[in-house]
């Protein structure tokens, strides 16, 4: 059966879910967890940005917004994962951190799943969501076999994000900072 684009996300999207469950109850294999864990997330985010997001973009103008907060939600997505990466996997914060970043991947997915993909599936011809099945497939074989961190926040993209959010003092924060108001 051939697979299309949509399938092989909602399949990724099931497979993150996954291994959530297994990092809260495999205590002892969350070292090895939160590695799949980071190379999955990561790889399925780029290849979407790269191959399907722009795709949808130019099938439908009218949804580049929503494409535009797609890859931001993978942004957010990505900082927490930062922080659980950087999280020791026995202390006591790890659950709540792991918790934040289902939080923001469960939103992501519902997001995508009754508005982005619905919106691909009717703009893009069923044979285009096969080939971009293929390239998707192909993007994250790539990703995978060199896989890259995940993205860093510019401090403007922080400011901006603070500024946003109502932070006060904003302008005045270092990046480490302004990331650090921004977690809390």
């Amino acid at each position: 059966m051939t697979q299309n684009v949509i399938d092989l996300i909602t399949a990724d999207h099931r497979d993150v879910e996954a291994l959530f469950d297994r990092l809260r109850t495999e205590r002892e294999n969350r070292p090895a967890l939160l590695a799949e864990l980071a190379a999955k997330f990561t790889a399925h985010a780029r290849a979407e940005e790269h191959e399907v997001y722009p795709a949808l973009a130019k099938a439908a103008p009218s949804e580049r917004g929503e494409v535009h907060h797609g890859t931001e939600e993978h942004h957010e997505a990505e900082e927490e994962l930062v922080r659980l990466l950087d999280t020791d996997p026995d202390g006591p914060a790890f659950d709540q951190v792991l918790a934040d970043l289902v939080k923001a991947v469960t939103h992501h997915v519902e997001e995508e799943e009754s508005e982005i993909l619905p919106a691909l599936r009717k703009a893009v011809p069923a044979g285009r969501l096969t080939e971009l099945a293929r390239a998707f497939s192909a993007a994250k074989a790539d990703l995978l076999t060199a896989p890259p961190k995940p993205v860093s926040r510019t401090k403007q993209e922080l400011q901006d994000r603070a500024k946003a959010k109502g932070i006060e003092g904003y302008s005045s924060m270092t990046k480490d900072e302004l990331a650090a108001a921004l977690k809390r």
